[in-house]
């Protein structure tokens, strides 16, 4: 389990967390900023995803995020993608609760990603990829000190047209200068 100022990151429970996942992956407002169509996934499918999650596989790392405060299940995380030769991963979250958009707690977890990345994975770039029309989910990677670094023209299609996706990126030279500005 990891802590934040605002969240707390605990190990992803298929049981548990399958029905706020299910309901998430079913809100248009967050298939639309994660590049599917709601409904795309099965209770199924995303049962057997959080199965693989919870199974601590080399491949990817998935958690849930919590209020810090009250403990409600609010999204979820993951690092995945792990390069080792060149010791990079990706990094991917969504707050599936409403209400917690846009207040902070994603930037707080993404903080908490980068820290297990870099301390715990010995990783030396974590990056991502965003819905360019996602200001929010650009904000807070940006508040969290990632770079854009580049943009993958009509990357995604989502009711009826194409979107981009903008490359983010931090190396741990910057995670390591940005950890020493806060001390």
């Amino acid at each position: 389990m990891y802590e934040g100022k605002l969240v707390r990151l605990r190990r992803v429970d298929p049981v548990k967390d399958l029905d706020d996942r299910y309901r998430w992956m079913n809100d248009p407002a967050v298939a639309n900023t994660l590049g599917m169509r709601p409904g795309r996934l099965s209770r199924e499918e995303i049962r057997s995803y959080l199965e693989s999650a919870a199974a601590s596989s080399e491949a990817f790392v998935e958690w849930a995020i919590e209020d810090l405060h009250r403990g409600t299940h609010i999204g979820g995380c993951t690092i995945r993608s792990f390069n080792h030769v060149a010791r990079s991963a990706e990094l991917a979250i969504l707050i599936g609760e409403a209400e917690y958009r846009g207040k902070g707690y994603g930037t707080d977890a993404v903080r908490l990603l980068l820290h297990i990345g870099f301390d715990q994975f010995n990783l030396n770039r974590i990056w991502l990829t965003v819905n360019a029309h996602n200001a929010a989910g650009l904000r807070a990677y940006e508040k969290a000190g990632l770079v854009r670094e580049g943009r993958l023209r009509q990357y995604g299609f989502i009711n009826g047209s194409y979107y981009d996706a903008v490359i983010m990126a931090i190396l741990r030279a910057d995670y390591e200068r940005m950890r020493q500005k806060e001390l």
